[in-house]
């Protein structure tokens, strides 16, 4: 039950935060070309893409970890933390873009 409430939290997260992103460039940037923003921009989508394999691994893992009562626990961990590091990625892309 656990990977399958996680999945459906991932992907309407995953919508927001997209749409998010997608709306970024119009709400840091500024109407100069402002070419120290653009390349943190770049590095910051750079390391949310790389940082999507985290959160996409946590959610393979609680469903295919062994359906049996012993793993439950591990598989409500993943279950629970796929999400949340997908959250904190986005908190962490626009703290980058913060201090740039």
């Amino acid at each position: 039950m656990a990977p399958a409430i996680s999945t459906a939290v991932v992907f309407l997260e995953g919508l927001t935060i997209l749409w998010l992103l997608w709306l970024t460039p119009a709400l840091y940037g500024n109407s100069c070309d402002n070419d120290a923003y653009h390349r943190t921009f770049r590095l910051g989508l750079k390391l949310f893409g790389c940082g999507l394999v985290i959160s996409l691994g946590l959610l393979v893992i609680s469903w295919f970890l062994p359906w049996q009562r012993r793993r439950r626990g591990s598989r409500v961990v993943a279950a629970i933390l796929a999400p949340v590091s997908f959250g904190c990625l986005y908190v962490l892309f626009n703290v980058l873009l913060t201090l740039s």
